[in-house]
């Protein structure tokens, strides 16, 4: 009777161990599962913000101005970290001065390092087309119209208010190679925009 009674104490014990452990596994993985944004083939994402533009050539002074900034992005999700889409950005001046103005259309990549941490990069290169007005020495001022090739960098962070929907802050720089442009009769040689943008998106996955 003693014999049958330790064995089945012995048997008893790391049964009750491994139960134990399921469900701390399941406690502990469980918040963190529910805060983590859901991952569907489709996503998109559409944002507003303030962007800061700066233009640099040969020949020209600095040339700087404020306005706000449009993103729309969308794709499919290749993986749990990574996402492939395209993205849409319009900035354009606001207030006095000039109106400038820089579209762009990238093919771009998210990579999420912790998908539970809701923090990303972003990064895409396109095509570009700016009305910008560089400041060239001896030329009257006014605007010209270039078109090129443009590299983005960004990064942001998913603040989820559902599974499948959330809100991002995000911010970026884009680099816009906008080759020559003639500003009031006078080149103005390899015009580059940098456009810095810091926004809000509302997402959607």
């Amino acid at each position: 009777m003693m014999a049958t009674h330790v064995v089945r104490c012995a048997y008893s014990v790391p049964r009750a161990l491994g139960v134990a452990a399921l469900l701390l596994g399941a406690l502990a993985t469980g918040p963190a599962a529910a805060q983590t944004p859901a991952r569907r083939n489709l996503w998109l994402d559409a944002g507003i913000g303030i962007g800061y533009l700066r233009l640099t050539c040969v020949g020209c002074s600095g040339v700087a101005a404020t306005g706000a900034a449009l993103t729309v992005s969308a794709g499919g999700g290749m993986s749990r970290n990574v996402l492939l889409g395209v993205q849409g950005q319009q900035w354009q001046t606001s207030g006095g001065g000039p109106r400038q103005v820089v579209r762009s259309i990238l093919a771009i990549v998210q990579w999420d390092p912790w998908p539970a941490a809701r923090f990303y990069v972003r990064g895409g290169t396109g095509i570009v087309q700016g009305t910008v007005a560089p400041k060239v020495a001896g030329a009257q001022p006014g605007t010209a119209r270039g078109t090129g090739v443009v590299i983005a960098l960004g990064v942001g962070y998913d603040l989820a208010v559902s599974p499948h929907f959330g809100v991002a802050v995000q911010a970026a720089e884009q680099i816009a190679a906008l080759g020559d442009l003639t500003v009031g009769g006078v080149l103005a040689n390899d015009v580059i925009a940098y456009v810095t943008r810091i926004g809000v998106a509302l997402v959607f996955r």
